[in-house]
């Protein structure tokens, strides 16, 4: 005779406590542009949704108003209302140039000149390289001996399994200031811009 189920069982993605409260996945993400000509620093969940900011669309680099598809914060700086509870770390990357044949170079670049730096208020939570960190939609480039080109693949939707797993979910409190910057060692410079999006894996609790 099947069970009921009671307040206290746990159904992932689903009720944590139906009395009270519920939690479930939904990931924490943010898009910055890295110009060609390189930059010092990229910060992310600073500019919430709808916020102008320069970005890559339809394989040009211009202003644009932020979408759902390059953030899910809403408010500058922090989640509102809303506590998470961080459990990993990813990265993708979209070219102005999708077709460049030096794309994979200076995605190596990028991961191999940064490092990245995160804070919840004024405290710091961790400090790590960018090459330790996995990409969603990682690429690859082979050279032929025919034509002497190069030939670009890419692989999408790494899901959970592509992410740096931290031993110890770390909170990130309602309303409470958070900051991730990509730091660059010297002047990075790239064949064409590219846009970097962070993917913190997390779970959310919130009133059910």
């Amino acid at each position: 005779m099947a069970q009921p189920i009671t307040s206290r069982k746990i159904v992932r993605n689903q009720v944590l406590n139906y009395n009270a409260q519920e939690q479930f996945d939904q990931a924490l993400y943010d898009t910055a542009h890295y110009p060609a000509a390189g930059t010092g620093s990229l910060s992310f969940f600073s500019n919430p949704v709808g916020t102008t900011v320069t970005l890559i669309r339809a394989g040009a680099a211009g202003s644009f108003a932020k979408t759902k598809r390059d953030t899910n914060l809403t408010t500058n700086g922090m989640v509102s209302g809303q506590l998470y509870f961080v459990d990993g770390l990813s990265f993708a990357l979209r070219h102005e140039d999708e077709g460049e044949a030096l794309n994979a170079s200076d995605r190596d670049k990028i991961r191999m000149g940064s490092w990245l730096e995160f804070k919840i208020g004024s405290k710091l939570i961790f400090e790590m390289p960018s090459y330790m960190i996995p990409e969603l939609n990682p690429i690859s480039a082979a050279a032929t001996s025919v034509t002497a080109t190069s030939i670009l693949a890419s692989v999408g939707g790494g899901g959970h399994s592509s992410r740096f797993k931290f031993a110890n979910a770390i909170p990130i409190p309602p309303n409470q200031s958070f900051t991730l910057t990509m730091n660059f060692d010297g002047t990075v410079t790239t064949t064409k811009a590219v846009d970097v999006a962070v993917i913190l894996h997390a779970q959310q609790r919130r009133p059910s």
